[in-house]
């Protein structure tokens, strides 16, 4: 009886420590440290008999689900490689974004990492994961929608700040409206998860991990807090409701055994960096293999990855995917009307020169070229816009494109060159300067000096751009001309391939921006000319449209 009794007491303690590992794998300090000096005076130690073996690096995956009770087929919703070190006290969070394409054992087909629990089971979910990242994995731990929910509700809700409005249908029978508001605002269990789940179309499955991310950081801190001891007795029991793992005992209590260092631990959170792709008509999230690999082992050493956007994935697809990226199913027009990241300019900031959708990439080029924002400076910002496989600009609006914070936002019909301008930064008033002496007032009958005029200015006249160096497999793009006298100029390339691939047909958009004293107006239609490519302008305008062919075929006229 007694023995059956300290088996209980065991369990109990396993499910204690697991429900709080899901309540935020790294959360659970203080909530460690109760059940440690509480009244039973239990210990890691006492329970397994000893303390050795408890040193050693626990990984494994944290599944959240659409899973409903009694359902045996489920998608995942969010998939994160978590891992802790006890040695070094490093936390690491790698999110894998749920459209990552994947193929399985038997089948031709490709699949999105998220359908792999429905469709082969978790052992098989886990077994990519490790071939994704290289990390060995201990287990998994799984909760459904219900589960988070309650969490988040036991807590009495976290403080998020909602960066934007946030509207979605998603088709669920449960949980099937997706309605929030932008500002900061306290979120129950729903909202929460409606938050967790929104899926926007500029960022798209990106944009989603980072906010799941943000939930559970904002979750663990009021974790931390004083008065969500008082709650645990109704937490841990809601918890157990929802929660399947197949961790070992010693891999729990190596946590556990952790969990009081944790005052002083680092936490760093990454998404495992890609790039959106159209395939056959779909798309997927796309990771460069080798580099996938070497992000995940520099994460658990505590570093992460500047950008998640991986411009070397193309190069890196095997050639039978890239024959089916060039030929796509279908193009869609491009839908998403608000450019990201493009700011009202603040002083002291540095301007933001790229841009990255699932749909676009794009290059910002600033007038004034100042490194950082100035002010009382009027900035504006000509963005070019390219389109990834599988999207079209045919069939944009004029004025399509909307830049936050621009006075004024234009493009021409099925144009992805926008320009926004955005008015003069406030200056701060000057220091009046009591040395100085006041200003001489004009003598009688002596005219004030006028102003000189402004010097007109001068049309460009330097036709050729250079620097723009043909593609050849191998080579990395350049992505600025050769400044002239008259202008500055920078390129984006499509397809976005990095290096080039041999047998591929190349479109550079070069955008020109005259230096002061000159002008584009006046400019002729197809005025500029890029060595070895058809190039092509419209009349007043520096976007050089250049088009370099396919390595065997010969440009008109050069045969």
């Amino acid at each position: 009886m007694i023995k059956k009794r300290n088996q209980k007491k065991k369990l109990k303690r396993v499910f204690i420590i697991l429900a709080l590992l899901i309540a935020g794998v790294l959360v659970g300090r203080a909530a460690f440290a109760v059940f440690y000096s509480g009244e039973e005076g239990l210990s890691v130690e006492r329970l397994v008999g000893v303390s050795a073996g408890l040193n050693n690096r626990v990984s494994f995956l944290l599944i959240g689900t659409d899973k409903r009770p009694g359902e045996s087929s489920y998608n995942a919703d969010s998939i994160i490689v978590a891992s802790f070190d006890p040695k070094t006290k490093l936390i690491s969070l790698l999110s894998i974004p749920r459209d990552t394409r994947v193929t399985l054992p038997g089948s031709k087909n490709y699949y999105k990492i998220n359908a792999v629990p429905m469709l082969k089971g978790i052992p098989e979910l886990e077994k990519q994961v490790t071939g994704l990242t290289g990390i060995k994995l201990d287990g998994y731990v799984l909760t459904n929608f219900a589960g988070f929910k309650d969490i988040i509700d036991t807590l009495g809700g976290i403080t998020i700040d909602v960066e934007k409005d946030m509207q979605h249908v998603t088709g669920d029978k449960e949980d099937g409206y997706i309605n929030l508001k932008a500002g900061v605002q306290e979120l129950d269990g729903s909202k929460a998860l409606q938050y967790a789940r929104y899926r926007d179309s500029t960022t798209a499955d990106i944009g989603r991990t980072a906010r799941q991310q943000k939930v559970l950081t904002t979750a663990g801190k009021k974790m931390l807090e004083p008065a969500t001891i008082l709650k645990l007795p109704k937490l841990v029991p809601q918890l157990m409701k929802t929660v399947e793992t197949d961790l070992s005992l010693k891999d729990l209590l190596t946590l556990a055994g952790a969990a009081k260092s944790f005052d002083d631990a680092t936490i760093v959170t990454q998404t495992l960096p890609g790039d959106a792709i159209m395939l056959d008509g779909l798309s997927y999230w796309e990771v460069n293999r080798d580099k996938a690999k070497e992000v995940a082992g520099n994460l658990l050493l505590g570093q992460t990855a500047d950008d998640i956007w991986d411009s070397s994935v193309l190069a890196s697809l095997d050639p039978e995917v890239k024959a089916r990226l060039a030929a796509p199913a279908k193009e869609d027009v491009i839908d998403i009307p608000e450019i990201p990241g493009v700011i009202v300019p603040k002083e002291g900031e540095t301007p933001l020169t790229t841009i990255q959708t699932e749909q676009y990439a794009g290059t910002v080029t600033w007038l004034p070229a100042d490194a950082i924002f100035l002010a009382g400076q009027k900035y504006t910002a000509t963005i070019t816009l390219v389109p990834k496989a599988g999207y079209t600009l045919k069939g944009v609006a004029a004025d399509f494109f909307a830049v936050p914070g621009a006075s004024t936002t234009r493009n021409a019909a099925g144009s992805g060159i926008i320009t926004a301008v955005f008015p003069a930064l406030p200056s701060e008033p000057a220091e009046p300067d009591e040395s100085a002496e006041p200003a001489e007032p004009n003598e009688p009958n002596e005219p004030n000096e006028p102003n000189e005029p402004n010097e007109p200015a001068t049309a460009i006249s330097l036709s050729k751009v250079r620097g723009v160096i043909p593609p050849e497999s191998g080579a990395s793009p350049v992505k600025t001309i050769t400044e002239t006298e008259q202008y500055i100029g920078t390129i984006s390339w499509s397809p976005a391939d990095d290096p080039f691939v041999e047998g591929r047909e190349y479109t550079a958009t070069i955008t020109l921006v005259p230096k002061e004293g000159y002008t584009l107006e006046g400019i002729g239609k197809n005025y500029f000319t890029v060595p070895g490519a058809a190039a092509a302008n419209p009349a007043g305008s520096g976007v050089v449209t250049a088009v370099f062919p396919q390595k065997d075929k010969k440009l008109p006229g050069t045969e």
